[in-house]
């Protein structure tokens, strides 16, 4: 909310916009913001200061003062962890893959047929014919 200085005054414009549409630049001084896309902002005049509203806000402020680093540490871990995971399911997957391909494969090779216990030359066969009489 962006009112003069003092909050007992009467007749202000309460400027409404969406976080991301703020612009702030080094060149601005401290407290002087400006916006992306003045479309998205909306200007609502306020004739006269309404006690009970200011006062149902004020009992459901909170102030908080986070410590911003172990937040950021916490999400990047929890980010590496995600990461990983997901990496580690790839190449399960790709393990898996591979080996229903080397199954396959097994199938359509004639690997198993030759089986050289299972051979027999022509000169160790012996005669074929039959004796007739």
């Amino acid at each position: 909310m962006l009112c003069p200085v003092g909050n007992k005054v009467n007749n202000i414009a309460v400027v409404y916009t969406l976080w991301a549409n703020l612009k702030k630049t080094s060149d601005m001084e401290i407290g002087q913001v400006g916006f992306h896309n003045s479309k998205e902002v909306h200007i609502m005049k306020v004739e006269k200061r309404i006690n009970e509203i200011v006062n149902r806000l004020n009992k459901t402020k909170e102030e908080k003062f986070p410590n911003l680093r172990d937040e950021r540490e916490e999400r990047d871990r929890l980010e590496r962890e995600d990461g990983k995971q997901k990496l580690r399911e790839q190449k399960q997957r790709e393990k898996e893959e591979e080996k229903r391909r080397k199954e396959e494969a097994a199938l359509r090779s004639y690997d198993s047929l030759m089986d050289s216990s299972k051979m027999v030359s022509n000169q160790d066969a012996g005669s074929d014919e039959d004796d007739f009489m």
